[in-house]
């Protein structure tokens, strides 16, 4: 086990996730990357594309293209900034928050199988620790 890089099980994981989700959703037409998108959106309120572009490490281009695809699924729509109109705010629409709440009750339900075998003390340094990797590996 110490020798396995961590990204292998990073990896494995999300591979897993992903095959989840694709079984359990069906009757929603979104892949994982707009996913990671609609997360996003909704955990950081009034985020600009550019500073969806720095959180997820994409180029301006990439999330002005995905951006565009979610407004026309209707999940997402972009304003104007009042106070700097040469930033766009994004937001999910009530059918983006839909689906947000439908991929969130999946994905808590994903987390307590792959989870089960953790004490609630065991999850919460996991949680911890994951979120300090993720921390140093945006520094780098």
């Amino acid at each position: 086990i110490v020798l396995t890089p961590i990204n292998l099980y990073m990896e494995y994981i999300l591979l897993s996730y992903n095959n989840f989700l694709k079984e359990k959703l069906d009757d929603v037409s979104i892949t994982y990357g707009e996913l990671t998108y609609i997360y996003n959106i909704k955990y950081y309120p009034s985020i600009s594309q550019r500073e969806l572009a720095e959180t997820l490490f994409v180029s301006e281009a990439n999330v002005a293209k995905m951006i565009k695809k979610l407004v026309d699924k209707g999940l997402v729509k972009k304003q104007k900034d009042e106070n700097n109109k040469s930033r766009n705010i994004l937001t999910l629409t009530d059918k983006g928050e839909d689906v947000f709440v439908k991929i969130n009750v999946l994905t808590c339900g994903w987390e307590r199988k792959i989870t089960k075998d953790l004490s609630n003390d065991d999850l919460f340094d996991l949680k911890e620790k994951l979120y300090l990797l993720t921390q140093e590996s945006a520094d780098l």
